[in-house]
């Protein structure tokens, strides 16, 4: 039998959020709940129960990832995406939608079982939201070394979660293509600056909302200043 004033375990569950451009964010529960503002995809958390005063006990986890995908609906339509049963849990964000991160605990030992959460707290550790998608393209870039403009990428962007791009001269010929958001194209092939003129960018991406991007638009590049006679 156990001393009836020894400490009772407890879980002090913490993240760690990491966002595509590899920023980290922090936090504790119950300080830090709520990630108050809306994040991009692909998000990744890892969430780790952290078990106080548990020595001499066995421990079984439980967590769980709901999600509610329809706007405004005031939380009422969660539903559960993941459940898994390991101390920690590692799960990538890519869909759009609000988010709530569920814990429990069971702990035993010998005849005694001690749960986590306890009566008076809720069993919702973290919360988060994960904006719609945005993708746009520039139709001029500049790569003159002047410092501005001078790579070829998304002008704006958020919550793209498959991204594929490549450039094309008027023959058909690709110069570039890319897979990461934060690259470009430098305005070179073959290690030489193209001729000023028009060019042909397509792209195939899709985002956290599920909306599907195909674009393919001229491009027009500028890689040295106009002489003017």
């Amino acid at each position: 039998m156990l001393a009836c004033a020894q400490t009772m375990p407890s879980l002090r569950p913490e993240v760690t959020y990491t966002n595509p451009e590899g920023q980290t964010l922090t936090g504790s529960f119950p300080d830090d709940l709520q990630l108050t503002e809306i994040q991009n995809a692909p998000l990744n958390g890892v969430f780790l129960a952290n078990p106080i005063d548990a020595e001499g006990w066995d421990v079984s986890y439980d967590w769980v990832v709901m999600v509610d995908t329809v706007t405004g609906s005031m939380g009422n339509n969660y539903f559960e995406l993941v459940h898994r049963f390991e101390e920690n849990l590692d799960y990538d964000f890519i869909h759009k939608g609000q988010y709530k991160i569920r814990l429990k605990a069971t702990f035993t030992n010998g005849n005694v079982t001690w749960h986590y959460p306890t009566e008076d707290m809720d069993s919702i550790v973290f919360t988060l939201s994960i904006s719609g998608s945005l993708l746009t393209f520039p139709n001029t870039f500049t790569p003159n070394g002047d410092g501005q403009n001078d790579v070829l990428k998304a002008k704006e962007y958020q919550s793209i979660v498959e991204f594929h791009a490549a450039v094309f001269n008027r023959w058909g010929q690709r110069l570039y293509q890319w897979d990461d958001m934060a690259e470009g194209w430098d305005g070179r092939y073959g290690g030489n600056y193209v001729r000023n003129g028009a060019y042909y960018l397509v792209v195939n991406a899709k985002g956290a909302d599920g909306t599907k991007y195909r674009i393919k638009k001229t491009i027009n590049v500028f890689t040295h200043k106009a002489i003017v006679e």
